[in-house]
């Protein structure tokens, strides 16, 4: 039967992700298409310590939204943590869940088919019963008008909708403190994640800081696809971040691209990659250390399709040593050019021609 394609939220990427399935040892497993990471891995290995399941245990919380995905994002973040999670799908039936379940916070969606989020907010602060259940109205953007209108709805806190963890623990556990909560007043501010070593786990902490970076791809049959790669902060290769290099040079035959669209996940297979292009402010590291040990060479690079683009490249080694020659003939894979504009990584089996330019 073939399988369908499932979203889970990805502790890794911190956001909802679509995953496949695979089998290993006979056990059906489930991988983020973006990073890869292990799902289920993920969520055992990044639990929070027995003190604080213990006291998020006793703590209910009902999430209300009409987007199902926000709801298994904010679900899965929750219940990872230890806290009883119920949901609403409308404002209507947060009202009769929240009157059958006495939950300890709402999260609440401020649009809505229905009952808008400030209205229900308006209705619960309006019931003697449930008056007292501290309220957090999440919005999709940052605006200080719709903020004042949950405020004066009755919310304790409002939260800009966001897949981060640490935002998202921080609110709640604000958001009991203010209300009187004792599991809210006695919790520890979550800690932001530490800087982590070459983009491994480190303390217990299992979320990896990811940045997204917007491309254009071209194939070797002239189709052109433009997306976003999510790139960890840092790098297990060298010290800084993950470059959509170092991704491109990696020994996954295939590029995982989030676009735009019905499909959110695209497959690249390198091989057929011609030519990546990327923002000029993605240049490649070059720190001070770096340029005392290489040289900047001008070039003109023509592929095999007639298309020419001139650049700079970036060549290392010792005095003497520093011939292009040698960097084309080393390099891995994909030949970083450095335009103008933008950072072209051409794909060197479809260079036809490197043409040196003389200042």
């Amino acid at each position: 039967m073939e399988q369908q394609s499932v979203s889970e939220y990805c502790p890794r990427c911190q956001v909802i992700q679509p995953t496949f399935q695979f089998t290993e040892d006979g056990v059906l497993l489930r991988r983020c298409q973006t990073c890869g990471f292990p799902v289920e891995t993920g969520l055992t290995l990044e639990a929070a310590s027995d003190t604080d399941q213990a006291g998020a245990r006793e703590i209910k919380i009902l999430c209300v939204d009409d987007d199902p995905l926000i709801l298994q994002m904010l679900g899965d973040i929750l219940r990872f943590r230890g806290y009883t999670v119920v949901t609403a799908p409308d404002g209507e039936t947060g009202l009769d869940v929240a009157g059958r379940e006495r939950p300890d916070l709402v999260l609440l969606d401020v649009m809505m088919p229905g009952i808008d989020g400030f209205e229900v907010c308006r209705l619960l602060k309006a019931d003697p019963a449930l008056k007292a259940i501290p309220v957090v109205i999440l919005t999709a953007m940052n605006d200080p008008k719709l903020n004042t209108r949950a405020f004066e709805a009755g919310a304790v806190l409002a939260l800009q909708k966001t897949a981060e963890t640490t935002a998202v623990l921080r609110t709640i556990e604000a958001a009991l403190a203010l209300s009187g909560h004792p599991a809210g007043a006695t919790a520890e501010p979550a800690e932001a994640p530490a800087p982590q070593a070459k983009g491994r786990e480190t303390g217990g902490e299992l979320s990896v800081p990811m940045r997204r970076v917007s491309a254009t791809f071209w194939t070797v049959d002239g189709a052109a696809f433009e997306g976003a790669l999510f790139l960890h902060l840092n790098a297990e290769t060298h010290d800084g971040p993950e470059t959509v290099l170092d991704r491109l040079n990696d020994s996954n035959l295939f590029l995982t691209l989030s676009v735009a669209g019905d499909s959110p996940v695209l497959f690249l297979n390198k091989i057929q990659l011609v030519r990546a292009d990327v923002p000029a402010e993605e240049r490649l590291r070059q720190t001070a250390d770096l340029l005392e040990h290489a040289s900047v060479e001008r070039i003109r690079v023509q592929l095999i399709n007639g298309e020419q683009l001139t650049g700079t490249v970036l060549i290392e080694g010792p005095t003497g040593r520093r011939r292009l020659s040698d960097f084309l003939n080393t390099q891995p894979a994909f030949l970083p050019l450095q335009g103008p504009e933008h950072l072209h990584l051409l794909h060197k089996r479809f260079v036809s021609r490197i043409v040196p330019q003389r200042s």
